[in-house]
């Protein structure tokens, strides 16, 4: 077995091993790494391969840190194919190391895709020097809904408050379209600032939005949907979809005409549509891991617990530092940082993906 970089010739092959895997992330594909490069990332992806193709591999992103000319690894939901065999876990790690001496990372950030009571990767990680992180980058918590039922069946799962909701809104004539085009990426981003507002949390520029158009949107792995009511967009949802999954990534409404429940029928037709394509599981994303009435996402936990998907915990975000001294400094700096972004904003220190 060998340790390589892969090149974009070798887009395909990775993205037919990611998606091969249980979990298919889209955060894995080589399409995301090429987004975040328009972001201000580096990229790049290192696999463990032999004469049969890849056993083992991580997609990372780059960040220079300011000053110090340093930068940090992290990986989305990765490894992939990693922690569940040490020989291919420790021939990753070993590369990476050669990696961070050449490009100046101080430490990686993982968060991958394994149910928290997998012990056999928690030890792994934790042989390897990794250290659990509290904070999280991408959420720990989610539902996963079942696509492969009848929809009948699945209707049938959901709560019924859910089900009357997803009625409801059908008996008031909510319309939904699915419309990627750049105009409809505007009506949802207009949308999306309102909804900002309201809950009090930050969202990308515009052009963010528009970078995803050009690299996931138009290569068929994400789609803009959105929900009319007496013709009037009053509703949205940004979806992403790779391999066998489907994932709920950003939603947006106005303040208008909620009472007709828009995003019940969003989600509905959203499903629909994904079962026409063949995916089967939708992931809904995120919720919190400790869910109370005084969490800020409490009301987003309480709307996706109604289409009672499988709850799934992940292990949530290791740390492997390489530069011990500066990650220290690094780690506590940052956290400072948001704690201070966080209130200026919001007027409190808060995390909506807080344990």
């Amino acid at each position: 077995m060998q340790v390589r970089v892969l090149t974009e010739k070798d887009r395909k092959l990775w993205n037919d091993f990611v998606s091969s895997r249980d979990g298919s992330q889209i955060l894995q594909s080589y399409e995301w790494g090429e987004f975040k490069s328009k972001c201000g990332w580096g990229h790049f992806i290192l696999v463990v391969e032999d004469g049969s193709g890849i056993k083992a591999g991580i997609s990372i992103l780059t960040r220079k840190l300011p000053v110090i000319n340093k930068s940090l690894f992290y990986s989305p939901r990765g490894p992939v194919g990693a922690l569940s065999d040490a020989k291919l876990f420790n021939m990753l790690i070993d590369g990476l190391c050669v990696e961070a001496a050449l490009k100046g990372a101080i430490a990686l950030k993982v968060d991958p895709e394994i149910e928290d009571n997998n012990a056999n990767a928690v030890a792994l990680l934790n042989d390897r020097g990794f250290t659990r992180k509290k904070k999280q980058v991408q959420p720990r918590t989610t539902y996963l809904i079942d696509l492969t039922k009848d929809l009948a069946s699945l209707l049938m799962s959901f709560e019924e408050k859910t089900r009357y909701n997803i009625r409801l809104s059908e008996k008031k004539g909510v319309m939904v379209k699915e419309d990627s085009t750049i105009e409809g990426i505007d009506v949802f981003y207009k949308m999306y600032q309102e909804t900002s507002k309201r809950d009090t949390f930050l969202i990308h520029p515009r052009s963010y939005y528009m970078k995803l158009k050009e690299t996931l949107v138009d290569r068929g792995m994400a789609n803009v949907f959105i929900a009319e009511y007496q013709g009037k967009p009053v509703a949205s949802l940004f979806a992403f979809r790779f391999g066998a999954r489907i994932w709920y990534m950003y939603g947006a409404s106005i303040n208008e005409y909620r009472n007709v429940m828009p995003n019940h029928a969003l989600h509905w037709h959203l499903i629909k549509w994904a079962k026409e394509k063949g995916y089967k599981v939708y992931d809904l994303w995120g919720i919190p891991s400790a869910p109370s009435e005084k969490h800020p996402l409490y009301g987003v936990y309480r709307f996706k617990k109604g289409f009672n998907g499988a709850l799934k915990s992940w292990i949530g975000v290791y740390d492997l530092p390489f530069d011990r001294m500066t990650y220290m400094l690094f780690d506590k700096g940052v956290g400072l940082y948001q704690d201070i972004r966080s209130l200026l904003t919001k007027g409190k220190i808060s995390d909506s993906l807080s344990e």
